[in-house]
C-alpha cells in the first residue's frame, strides 16, 4: 500500500525525523511518502493558522487518491482538514489524537496527554469536548515548547515529558500518550526511568500509521469507508454543479 504523510508546517525540518520513525514500524510492502505544506508557517500553535491552511491540506488529500495514494496521515493533533476530507476521499484519512486515544483505551483505564504548547494544551482540549474523547483522561500537559525548539533541544524536551509522566502517574494515568507528532518524534523512549518502563507511551505517529494501515486494508479487502448516509455525505455526488462552482470560486 502507499501512504501519504502530511506534515502540515512549511517546512521540511520535520520530514526526516518523523519519516524514519514512521518507516521503523510500517510494513514491509508499506510505502510511506512524507511531504510539508508549501506556504504557511513552521508551526501552527494557533487556531487561526490551523484554520489558514486547512483548504491547502484537504485539497493535497483531495488529490492524493487520484494520484493512487491508498490512505493519508495528517501528522497534527489538531487534525486539521481530516474531518474535510472524509467528505471528498474513499480512502481512509486520519490525524494524530482520534486513533491515539482509542489505542490508549485499550491499553489501560486512563490515559494522560502530552502536547507541545499551552495553546496546543487548549486546542487539543476543545477537540476533546466536540468529539468526546476526553472520557478517562487524567489531564493535558505541554512541555511549553515549540516544535521548533523541541528540535533544538531535544534532552531538554525529553526531561519534562518524564517529569510529566510522573505526574500523571501519580494521578491515576496508566497509558500516556505523546500526542505532538513531533515531540513523539523526537522522544527516546528507551531512555526512560525503570520505574515509568511499565506504563505505555504512545508516540502518535506510530500508533496513528498503524492505524491507517489497518484501515487500507479493511478498506481495501472489506469494503469499508466512513458512512456516506449522513455523517460524511460527499458533496460531489449530492451537488455537483455546486461542488464545481465553489471550487472554481475559490480558484481550484
Amino acid at each position: 500500500m502507499k501512504l501519504l504523510v502530511i506534515n502540515p508546517f512549511a517546512t521540511d525540518a520535520y520530514d526526516e525525523k518523523i519519516s524514519n520513525v514512521i518507516e521503523s514500524v510500517t510494513r514491509e510492502d508499506t510505502s510511506i511518502v512524507v511531504e510539508h505544506l508549501d506556504r504557511g508557517l513552521p508551526f501552527i500553535r494557533h487556531a487561526y493558522f490551523q484554520s489558514l491552511i486547512v483548504p491547502d491540506i484537504v485539497e493535497r488529500i483531495y488529490q492524493a487518491e487520484k494520484e493512487g495514494f491508498d490512505g493519508v496521515f495528517v501528522s497534527c493533533i489538531f487534525e486539521p482538514g481530516v474531518k474535510e476530507a472524509k467528505e471528498l476521499v474513499d480512502i481512509p484519512v486520519i490525524g494524530g489524537s482520534v486513533p491515539n486515544i482509542f489505542l490508549a483505551r485499550q491499553l489501560g483505564q486512563r490515559f494522560a496527554f502530552l502536547t507541545d504548547t499551552p495553546r496546543a494544551d487548549a486546542i487539543t482540549y476543545d477537540l476533546f469536548k466536540q468529539n468526546k474523547l476526553d472520557t478517562e483522561c487524567v489531564g493535558i500537559k505541554s512541555v511549553d515548547m515549540g516544535v521548533e525548539d523541541i528540535k533544538k533541544y531535544p534532552e531538554k524536551s525529553q526531561e519534562r515529558i518524564i517529569e510529566h509522566i510522573k505526574e500523571f502517574r501519580s494521578q491515576g494515568a496508566d497509558v500516556i500518550i505523546n500526542g505532538c507528532t513531533v515531540l513523539a518524534a523526537f522522544f527516546e523512549k528507551e531512555n526512560i526511568p525503570s520505574e515509568l518502563q511499565n506504563i505505555p507511551i504512545i508516540d502518535t505517529n506510530v500508533g496513528s500509521i498503524k492505524t491507517l494501515e489497518m484501515m487500507v486494508d479493511l478498506h481495501q479487502k472489506y469494503n469499508l469507508t466512513v458512512s456516506r448516509d449522513v455523517s460524511y455525505q460527499k458533496p460531489q455526488d449530492l451537488e455537483p454543479s455546486a461542488f464545481e462552482q465553489v471550487r472554481k470560486t475559490y480558484g481550484y
